[in-house]
């Protein structure tokens, strides 16, 4: 892949979210959203590829997936209102479909084409797949989609819960309610060093938790420095409530933190 393609897939990308532009505010807010969401994934995932040390090639390779990492956000959200798959679709795999109807890809081998739509189909699952060959390429890609990824949508939550009280979006909170407490499914799984399950979240706090729960879920150590450098774990944390649950989980947060910090993490060498 050229660096001619990239700039091919940047127009397309442009072209193709203008039609989801709207007099709704609150629709245009959230196309706007997944639009800046993406740009930002695509610098995070160059940040993280050239980290690694990786070639021109797969640097850009890597932006390419990041820019259609959510491409079926936009349909998404116009037909069904919400961000939240199990009340829609899958948005990987609606990206996906629109990238084949499209033949977008079709202009770069099929190699290429392959890895990307599978990186994107992995981005958002809770695990990726276990027959995904470790030190593989698209093991390698689909690493750092979900952690360019994660590092965004914890800076939005971030910019979310400090501009609440004046302004809320439902959608990024999932339109779940804003109601005391913890579910005890998504403490335990903290408590074991394991991401929080969607399914389990019953309130606002829930949602905090689930997304600081993702850094059981880094893959690379320049994805923890980039993440304690912006502060943001530190930032959600700061907007749970004052409680002895509260302390119990920050302790645990900042035990498992320290411990990346001297090398404890997933950190794999690409193939």
């Amino acid at each position: 892949m050229q660096k001619e393609d990239l700039d091919f897939f940047r127009k397309w990308f442009f072209g193709y979210v203008k039609q989801f532009s709207s007099p709704d505010s609150f629709i245009q807010e959230n196309i706007d959203l997944k639009i800046e969401h993406t740009g930002r994934v695509c610098k995070n995932i160059l940040l993280l590829a050239k980290s690694e040390k990786v070639s021109e090639k797969e640097c850009i390779l890597a932006e390419v997936i990041a820019l259609f990492h959510d491409l079926g956000r936009f349909e998404q959200f116009m037909r069904y209102k919400t961000f939240r798959d199990s009340e829609s679709e899958n948005h990987a795999l609606m990206g996906i479909k629109i990238l084949n109807k499209e033949k977008i890809l079709s202009r770069i081998s099929g190699k290429e084409e392959s890895l990307i739509l599978k990186a994107i189909e992995y981005h958002n699952l809770m695990e990726i797949p276990e027959n995904i060959e470790a030190f593989s390429k698209l093991h390698f890609f689909t690493r750092l989609i979900r952690d360019a990824d994660k590092i965004d949508i914890l800076r939005l939550a971030c910019e979310e819960y400090s501009e609440e009280k004046k302004h809320q979006n439902p959608a990024l909170e999932l339109y779940l309610p804003d109601t005391p407490g913890y579910s005890e499914s998504i403490v335990s799984e903290i408590l074991n060093n394991r991401m929080a399950k969607i399914g389990d979240m019953k309130n606002r706090n829930d949602v905090k938790l689930l997304r600081l729960s993702w850094i059981f879920d880094i893959n690379f150590l320049a994805t923890f420095s980039l993440l304690k450098d912006y502060g943001y774990l530190e930032t959600i944390m700061s907007f749970l409530p004052e409680t002895k649950e509260t302390n119990l989980l920050r302790k645990h947060f900042e035990n498992y933190l320290n411990s990346m910090e001297y090398g404890a993490g997933k950190k794999e060498t690409k193939s």
